[in-house]
């Protein structure tokens, strides 16, 4: 029987050496309140577990990979607005998915260690200056289908404008855009034009697409890591 597998997400603040010593010391606390955001907001995706290991990083961990991805876009696009709102800066965080076994996995994520802990932190290690998405398996070719998705994601992300992730956060919650309009107080054509903005209807297929090759893929386990 194959071992199970797990989504390790290793997170950090993209471009750390730009922010003012005063903004830094503030991040845990955003991340912190951005885990709750989405917890709050969508209860029916699978726990996420996470513990931050420094000021701009943390380690996060699911046994529902396939829920994972929606989970981290909100995540990074409710930071996103909450360090404007809160530093007025403008800040992203860069994610790097490792979906394999968690072989040696601790009560403390720190301690743990295991294939998809060693995917998520190399490839964390090795994403250049204006990437924000990474995901690796142990399948080649999810790897090459993530690759391109990924590339589209990181100028996405890179692009939004906080007015826009935050429609996004609420419509990825499940709110409607007459919903979204009731609680951001525009109107709902203003609404869809955010949404537009932030490329939300593209981003929802390919949550889809993730969720779907995950959920029927009998093959993560079939390769070795090598990095």
């Amino acid at each position: 029987m194959p071992d199970k597998i797990y989504a390790v997400i290793a997170g950090e603040l993209a471009e750390t050496r730009k922010l003012p010593q005063d903004h830094l010391g503030r991040i845990p606390d955003i991340i912190r309140a951005s885990f709750r955001d989405v917890t709050m907001r969508q209860r029916n995706l699978q726990k996420i577990d996470y513990e931050i290991i420094r000021l701009d990083e943390f380690l996060s961990i699911t046994n529902n990979p396939a829920t994972s991805l929606q989970a981290m876009i909100m995540l990074a696009s409710d930071f996103r607005l909450r360090a404007y709102r809160e530093l007025n800066i403008r800040a992203d965080l860069r994610l790097s998915f490792g979906i394999a076994p968690a072989e040696l996995l601790q009560e403390a994520l720190r301690e743990s260690d295991g294939t998809a802990f060693r995917i998520a932190a190399d490839e964390l290690r090795k994403m250049k200056r204006n990437q924000r998405l990474s995901i690796k398996t142990l399948n080649d070719d999810l790897n090459a289908e993530f690759q391109v998705a990924c590339g589209f994601m990181d100028s996405v992300i890179h692009d939004w404008s906080d007015e826009q992730a935050e429609a996004l956060f609420l419509s990825l919650s499940g709110e409607n855009q007459n919903q979204i309009s009731e609680e951001l107080g525009i109107s709902q054509p203003a609404v869809n034009r955010r949404l537009k903005a932030a490329h939300a209807e593209s981003i929802e297929k390919f949550i889809a697409r993730f969720e779907s090759l995950l959920s029927k893929n009998g093959d993560l386990w079939s390769n070795q890591y090598t990095g």
